[in-house]
């Protein structure tokens, strides 16, 4: 998938460009239809697929008070968008362009840049300077220049849209299981293993920098983590080790069971299957291991003879 990270790098695209346009975060099962739309259209057309995209939220800069928390980094969207399919990304700042308006974003963008021949975008879909253009507008446009425009429908879970909003508050709940039904996937975090406090806890964990702006319930979790093509079941707690650490910053701190390699600056990733509790501070490091070793047999019990590892 190639990548532009602006207009003035993007040269003008000779064959015809299938595009969808949106944010992206966290590509769910709702985007993932507009990318299969995309890429049909693209092959209809004899063309490439493009997805247009931007860094951060749009939000953030069009609200200074919005508090939004993406899903997923900018990094890890463009790997799923490149698994999918996506022939070009185009990945914009929102900042520079928000000033376009529907009109001047149709021609600068679609037309003169990409040689746009179909556009596919869900129902509700807005663009341009103050959110004034939408489907309509599209269409409009689209008789003017010659390219169509194809409406994807909304998918439903459990009879609600689905959205990066609601994905959002699903894993700031803690309810993964619906978060996942949405994402249609399991929810990960991948990152590299930090040196830890080695403040007298009785299980090495493997602690990760959250670099995610929105991730799971703090608590205790049941997970899986992956490793050099390995997986193994574990435990794993997201906040602050207030017993005995006192972290300043949110921490994931994970046991893996029946392991014990050296893995300081390797990459792993850990999928969120279940939350068991929320963090407690105890009056005594005893409590707390005794309430660790409570939740760790929990876990083995449920998920070690789940196929997913030992």
């Amino acid at each position: 998938m190639k990548v532009y990270t602006s207009l003035s790098s993007m040269p003008r695209m000779e064959k015809k460009s299938a595009v969808t346009i949106g944010v992206f975060d966290g590509v769910h099962v709702g985007h993932r239809r507009l990318l299969e739309n995309t890429i049909a259209c693209a092959e209809t057309i004899k063309g490439q697929s493009v997805v247009i995209t931007f860094t951060g939220h749009p939000s953030k800069h069009l609200d200074k008070n919005s508090d939004i928390k993406l899903i997923k980094s900018t990094k890890a969207k463009l790997k799923r968008l490149k698994s999918h399919g996506i022939d070009i990304c185009v990945l914009l700042d929102f900042k520079k362009i928000h000033n376009k308006t529907a009109e001047e974003f149709v021609r600068d963008i679609l037309v003169k840049k990409l040689n746009t021949g179909c556009v596919s975008e869900g129902k509700d879909f807005v663009f341009g300077k103050g959110g004034k253009g939408g489907v309509k507008t599209l269409r409009q446009a689209g008789r003017k220049y010659g390219f169509k425009v194809n409406v994807v429908p909304e998918i439903k879970v459990g009879g609600k849209r689905v959205s990066s909003t609601r994905i959002r508050e699903f894993l700031k709940s803690g309810d993964i299981k619906n978060a996942e039904k949405m994402l249609g996937r399991q929810y990960s975090i991948t990152g590299k293993v930090l040196r830890g406090q080695h403040i007298g806890f009785d299980y090495p964990t493997a602690n990760l920098k959250l670099d995610y702006e929105d991730i799971p319930a703090s608590g205790v979790w049941a997970v899986k983590v992956e490793y050099n093509g390995k997986t193994y079941t574990g435990a794993a707690n997201i906040g602050f080790a207030p017993t005995l650490k006192k972290e300043k910053k949110q921490l994931l701190e994970v046991y893996i069971f029946d392991f014990n390699e050296n893995i300081y600056g390797r990459e792993i990733r850990v999928i969120f299957l279940e939350r068991l509790r929320d963090e407690i501070k105890f009056a005594t490091k005893e409590a707390l291991m005794k309430q660790v070793g409570e939740d760790i047999r929990y876990i083995k019990k449920k998920y070690s003879s789940a196929g997913l590892g030992v």
